[in-house]
C-alpha cells in the first residue's frame, strides 16, 4: 500500500493518542504552570473516576449497544459506599456498591437479552429508576464519613508522582485491554457487536457476551462511582456529578475511535480520550477561562470526530465495489487488466484516505489553533478591570480609581449596582447559644439539632494556620474556586473583581459548574497554581473536607464563602464569609408567621441538596416557627433544583393534594423556583397563597413590588463577592478575622423594595 495510506489509517486509529500530544505541546509552550508533576498527577487523578467508567462503557458499544444509567450507576454506588462505610467498613461498602452495579447491569442485560426491547429505551428507564433509588436512600442530601484514612491513602503518590487512584484507573485500563485482544472471550466481544450472523454461525452464544457486557459496564461505573466517593469521603445527591460523567465518558469513547454500531473499538485509545477530555479541561483552567469555554471547546472537538466519522462512512459506502472504468469495458468490449483495475482503485482509495488525512490533520490544527487563541484572549481578559467608585453620587473616573489602589482609600465607599454600599464596617460577632449535649438525638424541628450546621465553624479548633505577611493586598494573586454558573454568580464575581481591583490584587477564578469531580480537579490546579490565598465556595459542605485538607497541606492560605462547610472543614480554613442564611430565614419566617396570622399549613420549596442552604433554608424556618408560631402546621416540603419547570409541577402537586389547607410557601430561592411557584398559582387560580423566599432576584423583586409575593431576604451577591475578598485583604494586612464573617442582614417587603432595586441578577 502507498505510504500516504498508511499515514492516514495510521493518524485515524491513533487520533485520541495524538490529540493529546499536541495538547500538551501547546498548553506547555503557553502556560507556565503547566508543565509541572503535581499537575500531571492532577491530570491522571482527575481522569479516574471516567477512565474506569469508559472501560465498560467502551466494551457495550463494541457489543453495539448502549447503556445511559452509567451516570446514576455511579452516583447511587458513590452513596452506598458512603452510607455503608461506618458499618461494614471500605472494603464491605465499595463489595456491596459493586454488587448493586452488577444488579442493575443484570437487569439491563436481560430487558435487552429477553424482553428484546432496545437498550437506548431500557437504560434510559434504569437511569430514573437509579437515580429515584439514590434519593431515596440519602433522602436528597448527601453522606459523608469520619474516617479519612483510605481517602488520604488513595491521594498520596506512592510510584513515582502517581497516586493510587490514579494506578488503579491504569492497572484496570490494561487488564481489560489484554482481555479484549489477548483472549477468545474479549475477541468475541468484537464479533458479536460487528457481525452478529457470522457470530451464530460460529456457535458464539451471542445473548450471553450482551448480558455479560451490561454487567461489566454497570461493575465498571459502580467502581469508578466507589473509588471516587471514597477518595472525597463524601457524596451528594445532586445529579451534575452522574450527568457529567456519562457525556465527558460518551464523548471520550467516540473520539477514542469506539464504533457506536459495533464492532470496533479500543480500551486503551479511549483512555487516551478521557486523558486529552481532562487536559483539556485542565489547560483551559490554567488559562483562566470559565466552564463554558470548556463545554464548547469539548463539544467542539466531538463535533469535529463525528463529522468526520461520518464523512469516512460516507466515503466508505460509496466506494463500496466501485470499479473504475466498467462502462468503458462494457462499451468498447475490452477487458480491463487486473493491475489496470487495482491500480486504479488504488487510485481512488489514495484520493479518499488523502481526505481523511486531511480531516484529521484539520482537527488537530484546530484543536491548537483553540487552545492558543483561547491563551491569547486569556491574556487580554487578565488585564486589570477598571471599576466604576463612587461614594453616593455620581460615578469617579478611571484615574480616581487607580489613586484609590495607590492611596489604599476606604473601600466602604464602593457600591454595587443597586446603589448598596459593597462592604458595611465590620459588626460585633454573633452570641452564640450553648451547644447541646447530643444535637442529633433531638428532633429535626427544634434548633438544637442543627446546631453544627447553623453554628459551624464558630467554636471549631482550627488547625495551625498559615502566618499573614502582614505586608498589605497590593499585588498578590488569590484564586477563586467558585461553585457554578448562576446569575447570582456573575453578581459575585462583579463585586470580587471590583474590591480585587481596588486593592490592586490579582486573581484568577475556576468555576466547577456544580460538580463535586470537578471543584475537585480544580483544587489540584488551584494548589499548583501557588497563590497567596484560595477563595473557595463548596459545591457541598461535607465534601469540601478533604478539599480543604489537601489546601491546608500545601500551605496556602483559604477563605471559604458563600455556601458554609461542614463544622469538620472548617478546622482547614482561615475563616467563612457569607450570607447569614439561618439568621435571615429566622427573621423571615417571623414575618410570614404574621401575615398568616400564625395560623394555616405550609410547605417548603428546598434548595439544591447538598449545599448548605438546602439545610438552612428548610429547618431554620421550620424551626422557627415551632416555637413562634406553633400552630402552623408544615404539610411538605422537597426539592425540585431551583428548576422553573420542577418547581411548577410540584406546587402544583400540592395544590391537588392539600387544597385550602395549603395557605402559604417557603421558597428556597427566587429565580426558577419564583418563576415555576407563580405559574403554578396562576394556573390553579390561587391568590390567597402566602409567599417568601431567599432573594433577592429581579424576579424576587418584581413579584415584591407587584404584591405576589409577601417578602424576600437581602442577600447582596456583589457584597458576597466583595466580603470574601475584602477579608483576604484585611488578612494580608495582618488584621484578625472572626471566623465567620456575615452579610448584614435585611428583608425586603412592598415598603422598601425601590431602594434595592435595580436588581445585581
Amino acid at each position: 500500500m502507498p505510504k500516504r495510506y498508511d499515514i492516514a489509517r495510521l493518524l485515524n486509529e491513533h487520533r485520541a493518542l495524538l490529540m493529546l500530544a499536541a495538547l500538551w505541546v501547546v498548553l506547555s509552550a503557553f502556560v507556565p504552570t503547566f508543565l509541572s508533576t503535581h499537575n500531571a498527577a492532577t491530570i491522571l487523578k482527575g481522569a479516574s473516576l471516567n477512565a474506569i467508567v469508559a472501560i465498560g462503557f467502551t466494551l457495550i458499544l463494541i457489543l453495539g449497544q448502549l447503556d445511559l444509567s452509567i451516570g446514576a450507576v455511579v452516583m447511587l454506588s458513590g452513596m452506598l459506599t458512603i452510607g455503608l462505610q461506618p458499618q461494614l467498613g471500605w472494603i464491605g461498602a465499595i463489595a456491596v456498591a459493586l454488587a448493586a452495579g452488577g444488579l442493575i447491569g443484570f437487569v439491563n442485560g436481560w430487558l435487552v437479552v429477553k424482553a428484546r426491547i432496545n437498550s437506548f429505551i431500557v437504560t434510559l428507564s434504569t437511569m430514573t429508576t437509579v437515580t429515584g433509588l439514590m434519593y431515596l436512600y440519602c433522602d436528597g442530601g448527601s453522606k459523608s464519613v469520619n474516617d479519612f484514612r483510605f481517602a488520604d491513602w488513595l491521594e498520596t503518590p506512592i510510584l513515582l508522582f502517581l497516586p493510587p487512584m490514579a494506578i488503579i484507573a491504569l492497572l484496570l485500563v490494561v487488564g481489560f485491554n489484554v482481555f479484549l485482544h489477548r483472549t477468545r472471550l474479549g475477541r468475541n466481544l468484537f464479533l458479536v457487536g460487528g457481525n452478529p450472523e457470522a457470530a451464530w454461525l460460529a456457535g458464539v452464544k451471542r445473548d450471553r457476551y450482551v448480558m455479560m457486557g451490561f454487567v461489566l459496564c454497570s461493575c465498571t461505573a459502580a467502581a469508578g462511582g466507589a473509588l471516587f466517593a471514597a477518595s472525597l469521603g463524601a457524596m451528594t445527591s445532586a445529579a451534575v456529578l452522574g450527568a457529567r460523567t456519562l457525556m465527558t465518558v460518551l464523548a471520550a469513547v467516540i473520539i477514542g475511535g469506539t464504533k457506536m454500531t459495533g464492532g470496533k473499538g479500543s480500551v486503551l485509545k479511549s483512555y487516551f480520550a478521557v486523558l486529552m477530555l481532562t487536559t483539556l479541561f485542565n489547560g483551559i483552567g490554567c488559562i483562566g477561562l470559565g466552564f463554558e469555554v470548556q463545554i464548547f471547546v469539548n463539544g467542539l472537538v466531538l463535533a469535529v470526530v463525528v463529522l468526520y466519522e461520518a464523512y469516512a462512512i460516507h466515503r466508505h459506502d460509496l466506494l463500496k465495489g466501485r470499479r473504475p472504468g466498467l462502462m468503458q469495458e462494457a462499451e468498447t468490449g475490452a477487458v480491463f487488466k487486473d493491475d489496470a483495475v487495482s491500480n486504479n482503485m488504488e487510485e481512488v482509495e489514495m484520493r479518499s484516505n488523502n481526505d481523511r488525512l486531511a480531516l484529521v490533520c484539520v482537527t488537530l490544527v484546530a484543536l491548537a489553533a483553540i487552545v492558543t487563541n483561547a491563551v491569547l484572549y486569556s491574556r487580554d481578559m487578565s488585564r486589570p478591570i477598571q471599576i466604576t467608585v463612587s461614594a453616593p453620587g455620581a460615578p469617579v473616573s478611571p484615574a480616581a480609581g487607580e489613586a484609590m489602589r495607590e492611596q489604599g482609600d476606604d473601600v466602604y465607599a464602593l457600591r454595587g449596582t443597586d446603589g448598596q454600599p459593597y462592604l458595611l464596617p465590620s459588626r460585633e460577632a454573633a452570641a452564640i447559644p450553648p451547644r447541646p449535649e447530643d444535637p442529633s438525638a433531638l428532633p429535626e424541628t427544634d434548633k438544637g439539632h442543627w446546631w453544627d450546621i447553623e453554628f459551624a465553624g464558630w467554636q471549631v479548633e482550627k488547625a495551625p494556620m498559615p502566618e499573614s505577611p502582614k505586608d498589605g493586598p497590593k499585588g498578590k494573586r488569590v484564586v477563586l474556586l467558585k461553585a457554578g454558573d448562576h446569575p447570582y454568580w456573575t453578581a459575585y464575581v462583579r463585586g470580587f473583581n471590583a474590591i480585587a481591583d481596588a486593592y490592586g490584587m490579582e486573581r484568577k477564578i475556576f468555576n466547577s459548574n456544580w460538580n463535586m469531580d470537578l471543584q475537585a480537579q480544580q483544587t489540584d490546579q488551584a494548589i499548583n497554581e501557588r497563590p497567596d490565598m484560595i477563595i473557595f465556595a463548596p459545591v457541598d459542605a461535607t465534601a469540601s473536607t478533604l478539599l480543604l485538607r489537601r489546601i491546608h497541606r500545601a500551605g496556602i492560605p483559604c477563605i471559604t464563602s458563600n455556601t458554609i462547610p461542614c463544622d469538620e472543614a472548617m478546622k482547614y480554613c482561615i475563616a467563612w464569609t457569607g450570607p447569614d442564611d439561618w439568621g435571615q430565614f429566622r427573621m423571615l419566617a417571623r414575618v410570614f408567621a404574621d401575615a398568616m396570622n400564625k395560623q394555616g399549613g405550609y410547605a417548603v420549596v428546598r434548595h439544591m441538596p447538598g449545599s448548605s442552604p438546602f439545610f438552612a433554608r428548610t429547618y431554620a424556618p421550620i424551626t422557627e416557627l415551632r416555637e413562634y408560631a406553633p400552630d402552623m402546621k408544615l404539610l411538605a416540603m422537597d426539592t425540585a433544583n431551583l428548576e422553573a419547570e420542577g418547581t411548577m409541577q410540584l406546587v402544583s402537586a400540592w395544590l391537588s393534594k392539600f387544597g385550602d389547607e395549603l395557605k402559604g410557601l417557603v421558597l428556597a430561592g427566587d429565580g426558577f423556583s419564583m418563576t415555576g411557584t407563580l405559574e403554578a398559582l396562576r394556573e390553579a387560580g390561587r391568590e390567597d397563597i402566602v409567599i417568601v423566599a431567599a432573594g433577592n432576584s429581579k424576579t424576587g423583586m418584581d413579584s415584591v413590588k407587584a404584591g405576589e409575593v409577601l417578602a424576600i431576604s437581602y442577600q447582596s451577591a456583589e457584597g458576597d463577592g466583595a466580603l470574601a475578598i475584602h477579608s483576604a485583604a484585611r488578612w494580608f494586612n495582618g488584621e484578625h478575622l472572626d471566623p465567620v464573617v456575615y452579610l448584614p442582614r435585611h428583608i425586603i417587603t412592598q415598603q422598601d423594595v425601590d431602594e434595592f432595586m435595580p436588581a445585581q441578577w
